[in-house]
Formats: C-alpha cells, structure tokens, sequence
C-alpha cells in the first residue's frame, strides 16, 4: 500500500535538473554557406580551363557569299559541336560530385538545408563561370580572324554550349548543360544526407543530445524499481 505523498510507479526523479543544450542560431550556417558558395564559384575557373583543355575547337571555313564573305561548316553535322556539349557535362557533373563531397566531409558541423542551399548556389555560379572562361579564351583572336581572314581560311571558333543565349534583359540565360555541376552537387548532397546515421546530419550536436538525455552512449536510465 503506497501512501499518500509516495511517488508512482514512472521514470526516476532527477533532482538536479540539467539544463536543455543550447541550440546554435543560423547566422553562423548562413555564412558559411555564402563562403562555401563563393569558394565552388570561383573554383569555377578551374573547370573552365579543364573543359577548354579537352573540348574541341569549331573549324569554320571563310566563304564567298556573294554579296559578303562569312563562315560556314566545314561539314554537315559537325561533331565538334556535341563534343563540347559532353565534355562539359562530364566534368560538370564530376565537379558538382566533387564540390557536395568536400562541403560535407570539410564543414560536418554545418551540414543542413542552408549549406545545401549554398553548395547549389555556387555550382551554378561555377557552371556560368566555366562556360565564360572556356569559351573566352581565344575568343578575341576568332572575332579578329572572322572580319579578316581570306577566303577559304579555316577559322577555329572556341568551345559554346548551345545552352548558353543571348537576352535583352540578362547578358546571358542560365540553363541546359550550364545546370549539370548544380545538378551533380545536389544529387550527391541528398544521397549522403539520405545514408547519414546521424538525424542532424551533424554528428557532434546528436552526440551531445543523445549523452545528455541518456548519461553515455548505450546507457539507458534505470528504473530502481526493477
């Protein structure tokens, strides 16, 4: 027979009551996530000289239009075209593999939506910046050549994604393959964040959960009355 003022059956009695861990704002991810974006968009340089390096160049001849001189294929269907196309979209894609696996594995303690956010941002900032830069080297030395040169010269243009158009209002539209690296680094974060252990996706805040709640690892509270 249990008196009065005798507790129940029911979980121990903590007297000391621990306060609850204080839980981080999000200026700090924010931050981070514009310094992540800012580091993958200018590692967009780097893309660019690779997909420079390995995409072919367009062999244009000069030809006598009648009236005006112009450039035209040097074949019906040149490959030259779609072979920049693929290039760009395999190192794209290894790219924006690469770039959602360092954020991950370099900055655990920022993993989340906002460092997602900030890795899908600077993918496509990287994928404009390559394009720019793969296609502006020696684009001067075409536009020269293309008012100059004699007929029957053979006019190599630089690397283009068809993606890439011209607006009125935009100097340039975004789309196509321009989204591959975006594309790869947000696959790549979703599919680690799926397998992720971890229901924070950070390991040392559900360490620190997980010790305050339980005393320990595996160490559940025992009821004395057991």
């Amino acid at each position: 027979m249990l008196s009065d003022d005798t507790p129940g059956y029911g979980e121990p009695v903590n007297p000391v009551q621990e306060p609850a861990p204080a839980r981080r704002g999000y200026g700090g991810d924010v931050l981070w996530a514009l310094v992540t974006a800012a580091v993958i968009g200018v590692l967009g340089i780097g893309l660019g000289l690779l997909w420079h390096r390995f995409a072919p160049t367009l062999p244009l001849r000069m030809a006598d239009l009648g009236t005006e001189q112009g450039l035209v294929y040097t074949s019906p269907e040149p490959e030259e075209l779609a072979a920049a196309e693929g290039w760009f979209v395999l190192l794209g894609l290894g790219f924006g593999v690469l770039v959602a696996v360092l954020s991950w594995v370099l900055l655990p303690s920022r993993r989340g939506p906002i460092q997602l956010a900030g890795v899908l941002l600077g993918s496509v900032v990287a994928g404009w910046v390559a394009w720019w830069v793969g296609h502006h080297i020696g684009l001067a030395e075409y536009e020269q050549l293309k008012t100059s040169a004699p007929v029957d010269t053979i006019v190599h243009r630089p690397p283009d994604l068809r993606a890439v158009k011209e607006l009125g209002f935009f100097p340039y539209a975004i789309g196509g393959s321009l989204l591959i690296p975006a594309f790869g680094a947000v696959v790549s974060y979703a599919l680690m964040a799926a397998w992720s252990r971890w229901p924070s996706l950070r390991r040392g805040e559900d360490e620190d959960v997980y010790t305050d709640e339980y005393g320990g690892y595996g160490d559940q509270p025992l009821d004395p009355a057991r």
